[in-house]
């Protein structure tokens, strides 16, 4: 069916657009450093999973 792996793409970039904004949440409470660089490296990670995401074409 074309298209249907196109949709389960972009739902997945939307969750974890969803996740990045939580994290990015989390980041301005967060008390130690370590912690910080943890969500920080996540977030990134993340951004990266979304751009390569955002190549895919059907």
């Amino acid at each position: 069916m074309p298209g249907k792996a196109k949709q389960y793409v972009d739902q997945s970039m939307s969750s974890v657009q969803d996740t990045v904004n939580t994290l990015q949440q989390a980041l301005s409470s967060v008390e130690k450093q370590d912690n910080k660089e943890k969500i920080e490296q996540a977030i990134n990670s993340l951004n990266s999973a979304q751009q390569q995401l955002s190549k895919y074409q059907d």
